[in-house]
């Protein structure tokens, strides 16, 4: 018989950064007919005809990545050589989400119950219904593909509170500090810089950090996160390194409080640190700036 084909092509995009690659990843067909499956062709019974199982060849996305909560759009590269592609019947799964649409293209909507960043299976079976004599027989095909999964809001206000609350201990090394930091930005050695300056002059005593908002991206890629601090330290040294020492008197205790603020990056499947910043609910004392390491240039 005539051979149908369904054919869906798509170019990969790669991650921008660090790397990355192409997120879909498709897999081996299992089952009854399925690519590279197991399965054989369906036989006719009592002299009926014989019928070769459907092929799922590929499925590949319209974007590099999914988002929790954002419609994904999936489309599946089938072959069959006995029916139309229109008479199968298309079952689409996956751990997470829901599915909208029916057949080789689909909108796959992921939930938010997975950890992310994480790399999901989503499973396509191709179901083929024929006659065979007085029969009514069946053959299957199943394929596979491997879709990278972000919850970027998430990812983003988690990312800025573990930096943050690193820097609160100040027994928390700077090196491990500035560890979520990518050192394709600048920011990753002005911090190390400045939490070290911090590491001298300051023991942070208490401290109260609450993620308030995550902006959306810039034309560059680069998404702003928003977290509420507020800090109480005290003096440890009579030499300080980031003021002087009439801002910073030996053993004196002071708080500041206001908006810690990240830049963040996507690069290598997830989101980096760029460069963090603060804006004091007051006008910046000699203290706020020696805390913070705040400069001349970063503040006006």
């Amino acid at each position: 018989m005539t051979g149908l084909r369904l054919a869906a092509t798509m170019l990969a995009v790669t991650i921008a950064g660090c790397g990355g690659g192409s997120p879909i990843r498709p897999g081996g067909g299992t089952g009854t007919g399925g690519a590279n499956g197991s399965g054989g062709s369906g036989g006719g019974i009592g002299g009926g005809v014989t019928n070769t199982p459907p092929v799922v060849k590929a499925i590949v996305g319209t974007e590099n990545r999914a988002e929790v909560g954002r419609p994904f759009t999936l489309i599946a590269t089938v072959e069959d050589a006995e029916t139309a592609l229109d008479k199968l019947t298309y079952t689409w799964s996956a751990p997470t989400g829901t599915f909208s649409g029916t057949g080789a293209t689909v909108q796959w909507t992921p939930g938010a119950d997975l950890q992310t960043p994480a790399d999901v299976t989503v499973t396509l079976t191709v179901t083929e219904s024929y006659a065979s004599g007085s029969s009514q027989l069946q053959n299957t095909a199943t394929g596979t593909a491997s879709v990278h999964l972000n919850n970027s809001p998430k990812e983003l206000a988690d990312l800025s509170l573990r930096f943050l609350g690193d820097f609160a201990d100040s027994k928390v090394s700077p090196d491990r500090c500035v560890s979520e930091f990518t050192p394709n930005c600048s920011g990753k050695k002005d911090e190390f810089s400045d939490i070290s300056g911090n590491r001298h002059d300051f023991q942070i005593l208490s401290s109260t950090l609450r993620a308030t908002a995550v902006d959306e991206p810039t034309a560059s890629g680069k998404r702003t996160v928003h977290t509420f601090c507020a800090f109480t330290s005290r003096v440890i040294t009579t030499e300080p390194q980031t003021c002087s020492k009439a801002d910073c008197p030996f053993n004196s205790v002071q708080s500041v409080q206001g908006d810690c603020f990240t830049t963040n990056v996507y690069e290598q499947g997830r989101w980096w640190l760029c460069e963090s910043h603060f804006n004091g609910t007051r006008a910046l004392t000699g203290f706020d700036r020696g805390f913070f390491g705040i400069r001349p240039s970063d503040h006006p």
